[in-house]
C-alpha cells in the first residue's frame, strides 16, 4: 500500500471511530445500564483507535472524545456534576476544560504507547491488547474522578470517591478489556493484510 493511500486509510478509520463517538456520547448506545450503576463505553472507540493506529491516532480520538463530553455536558447535562464538565455551566471554565480534555486525550496516548511497549514482549497479543486497554481504562477513571474532586470538591468523601472508583471503575475496566480484545484481534488481523496489499 502507498504512503499516500495508507494515509487516506488511516484518516478514514479516525472518521470512523470519531462518527461512533459521536453516536455513543449522543444516543443510550454509549452506557450500559446495570441498575443501580450505568457503565459507559465511551472510552472503548479511543482505546481500539490508540491500538490499532498508535499513540498519536489514540490523543486525536482522546481530544473528540473530550470535545464531544463537554458538548453533551453543556447540551444535554442534567444532574450537577454533568454541568462540572461545561465550561459554560461549571463556573470555573479553565477546570472543566482540563477535565473534559487532559484524562481523555491520556486515555488515548497511554493505551497506544504502552500497548507499542508490550506487543512481542508478553507471551500473546491479547494480553499486551488487554493490559494495555486495562492500564488506560483505570488511568482514565482515576484521572476524570481525581479532578472532580480536586477542582470542584465534587465528591467530598474518600469512602464515596472509593466507592464510585471501585463499582464503576471496575466494570468499565472489565467491560474495555473485554470489548477491546474481542475488536482489537480481528481489526489488526485485517489492518495487516490491507496494508500488505
Amino acid at each position: 500500500m502507498s504512503q499516500v493511500n495508507k494515509k487516506t486509510a488511516q484518516m478514514t478509520q479516525l472518521t470512523l471511530l470519531i462518527a461512533i463517538l459521536v453516536v455513543l456520547t449522543f444516543t443510550p448506545l454509549g452506557f450500559i445500564q446495570i441498575p443501580p450503576v450505568a457503565i459507559t463505553i465511551l472510552h472503548i472507540p479511543v482505546i481500539i483507535g490508540a491500538i490499532a493506529m498508535g499513540p498519536v491516532c489514540g490523543g486525536i480520538l482522546g481530544l473528540a472524545f473530550g470535545v464531544l463530553s463537554m458538548l453533551k455536558a453543556t447540551f444535554m447535562g442534567v444532574s450537577p456534576v454533568d454541568l462540572m464538565f461545561s465550561p459554560f455551566a461549571s463556573g470555573a471554565p479553565i477546570q472543566s476544560l482540563i477535565m473534559c480534555i487532559l484524562p481523555r486525550v491520556l486515555l488515548g496516548v497511554i493505551a497506544g504507547v504502552l500497548y507499542e511497549a508490550l506487543k512481542g514482549r508478553l507471551s500473546n497479543d491479547a494480553l499486551s491488547i488487554g493490559v494495555s486497554a486495562g492500564v488506560a481504562t483505570l488511568c482514565h477513571t482515576i484521572l476524570v474522578m481525581g479532578c472532580l474532586w480536586f477542582f470542584f470538591s465534587a465528591i467530598p468523601l474518600k469512602e464515596v470517591f472509593l466507592t464510585i472508583v471501585g463499582v464503576n471503575g471496575l466494570l468499565e475496566l472489565g467491560v474495555g478489556i473485554v470489548i477491546t480484545i474481542a475488536v482489537c484481534k480481528p481489526l489488526m488481523k485485517y489492518l495487516k493484510t490491507r496494508i500488505a496489499v
